[in-house]
């Protein structure tokens, strides 16, 4: 008996889902276990979902090099100042000293 197609809906939740799991570390075989005990998939879709999946992850990377370091210099801003709020002072002068390497104002 044939399997209904999985709908656009599906089918991008899916990709996300792989795509989670990869950048959380998950390699191709904890993906095909995951495809296969959740949806059923055969090893060669479950493939074609890590294909996509990790097609999503590159675009996500494919951004000017000033808008990188724009993101990085204000999540360590943001991580800094909690930091401080939290009484940890090492992870704030942390951040800080990264922030100047970022910027270019310490060798790294």
């Amino acid at each position: 008996m044939a399997k209904n197609k999985s709908t656009n809906a599906e089918k991008n939740m899916r990709i996300n889902r792989f795509a989670r799991l990869l950048s959380n570390g998950g390699t191709r075989s904890d993906c095909l276990q995951y495809g296969a005990s959740q949806w059923g998939l055969s090893v060669r879709q479950s493939d074609q979902y890590i294909a996509w999946a990790r097609d999503v992850l590159k675009d996500d990377w494919e951004i000017d090099r000033r808008t990188f370091t724009a993101e990085l210099l204000s999540q360590l801003a943001t991580l800094q100042k909690e930091s401080r709020k939290n009484g940890q002072g090492h992870i704030a002068l942390g951040c800080i000293n990264t922030m100047a390497k970022i910027a270019h104002i310490l060798d790294k």
